[in-house]
């Protein structure tokens, strides 16, 4: 019999320990729910699901795949080309105004994430810092004093 393996955060592994704890019979579902920090209906109902579906019913349904609120990669790529072309040597901030009047509608986060990833703008703690070299202080000495008060003291 082949196995399948699962991949489990940490908190999916402990609500699994306690859902076979209830389901062996030494737990109660209410106790189970105060642990989990959730009802005891929903304890019931993740029940349900680890008999139909096994212990991958623990795992997030949106796992791996992107998020509904993700912009399309066509508008991406169309914002960096317009952002190469034009606000190349914008920030995020300032570029984002600049799109927004042109009808291109993004935040400067995600501006700022996009552009960070395509290596037009860098973070100003991944900049490199500006090297300054060190010299050795000029030499002071009188001789200046004495030259100043022979220049006014002379008629």
């Amino acid at each position: 019999m082949e196995t399948e393996r699962i991949t489990l955060s940490q908190r999916e592994r402990d609500r699994l320990k306690v859902l076979h704890e209830v389901k062996q019979k030494h737990l109660s579902q209410v106790a189970a729910a105060a642990r989990l920090k959730v009802s005891d209906r929903q304890v019931r109902r993740m029940l349900l699901r680890l008999r139909e579906r096994g212990d991958s019913s623990l795992i997030h349904g949106l796992r791996g795949r992107p998020s509904n609120r993700k912009l399309a990669a066509r508008l991406e790529q169309k914002i960096l080309a317009r952002v190469r072309q034009c606000y190349a040597d914008f920030g995020p901030t300032l570029a984002a105004e600049h799109l927004a009047k042109e009808g291109f509608l993004v935040s400067r986060e995600t501006l700022r994430k996009w552009m960070t990833q395509a290596a037009l703008w860098r973070p100003r703690s991944q900049r490199v810092k500006a090297v300054h070299v060190w010299r050795e202080r000029r030499g002071r000495c009188a001789g200046w004093r004495i030259a100043v008060r022979l220049v006014i003291s002379s008629p």
